[in-house]
């Protein structure tokens, strides 16, 4: 594979391929050097209210119809059954949380994740029509909310009981949506007044787990350029004459936009990982789908380029 010394693309911005198996063991991080300026922290906050509640009654009546152990069976009720302004709310949730999940990298358990500074625009801005769009959801559920809980009191029958539906205002409140922005703290920056033993020992523990995340973040980034590959791999396994495997024409640029994941998310500026973009770039510079398809040999060069380049990725335990 010929390799510039640098490569030019448009690098797209939306990350992919996040439901990917842990495959790979985490590649090891030769140094920890700070990337507090080159991303921050973000941290999403979604509440919706379900609109489901456990009936312990009907509960005990369906077990004892059934003469069944009483933890058997559980009755749970959709307050308002099929209410559309309340499923497109939690639609809409679930969205949220993808696009925040897909632009952003693992930090830690308590709900901070890493957002690179070069997506941090982007991010921000796309986040915001996404609020605003779930707010506005959020009021034309609460505009039709008493007719909703008019039709639930038909249909549920003598399962219904009106204590279960809150007021419009208490309703509202049990709606939330937020995203919270923190800086990612140094590596080693203790500032506290404590003996000089006790702030040996937070900071090894402190930069354990720096390392850690460090680690599992990048981890995120290779597994992300990964199945991509792979697939393309997969669909152009084929030879002339052969029957295709009928790939699509977004096989390419879903390709493309790995070196957008590999430019974005370098956070600590790994050599490799910019290697890894830049041959991905010429490797697959001017491919078509459409040339794939006719030319068997550029279908196969192709092929060898991608193989080249996901057997130069990082060892993860395969």
């Amino acid at each position: 594979m010929n390799h510039e010394n640098q490569a030019t693309t448009g690098d797209s911005h939306v990350f992919t391929c996040n439901n990917l198996d842990p495959i790979r063991q985490a590649p090891q991080v030769d140094y920890a050097p700070s990337i507090s300026g080159s991303a921050l922290l973000a941290e999403l906050s979604i509440g919706v209210w379900e609109g489901r509640k456990k009936d312990k009654e009907a509960s005990r009546t369906i077990t004892t119809i059934n003469k069944a152990n009483k933890k058997s069976a559980r009755v749970t009720k959709d307050l308002l059954g099929n209410c559309d302004e309340l499923k497109a709310i939690k639609s809409c949730a679930a969205s949220i949380r993808d696009f925040h999940r897909n632009c952003t990298l693992p930090w830690s358990n308590l709900g901070h994740r890493l957002l690179t500074n070069e997506q941090f625009l982007d991010y921000n801005r796309e986040m915001e029509d996404r609020i605003v769009n779930f707010w506005q959801l959020v009021d034309d559920f609460l505009g039709v909310y008493s007719l909703a809980v008019s039709v639930a009191e038909v249909q549920l029958g003598t399962l219904y009981k009106a204590w279960e539906y809150p007021s419009v205002d208490a309703l509202r409140s049990k709606f939330r949506i937020h995203v919270n922005y923190m800086p990612v703290p140094e590596r080693g920056d203790f500032r506290l007044d404590i003996p000089a033993e006790a702030k040996k020992v937070l900071e090894q523990s402190y930069n354990k787990f720096y390392d850690e995340q460090l680690t599992s973040a990048l981890t995120d980034v290779w597994q992300r350029v990964l199945e991509p590959l792979q697939h393309m791999s997969k669909m152009l396994d084929y030879n002339e004459g052969e029957k295709s495997t009928g790939f699509r024409d977004t096989l390419v640029e879903h390709v493309k936009s790995v070196a957008g994941v590999l430019k974005a998310c370098n956070i600590n500026k790994d050599p490799k990982m910019e290697r890894v973009r830049i041959d991905l770039v010429n490797a697959l510079s001017g491919v078509t789908p459409d040339g794939l398809r006719q030319n068997p040999h550029l279908r196969a060069q192709t092929k060898r380029n991608v193989d080249e380049i996901i057997k130069g990725l990082p060892s993860l335990g395969w």
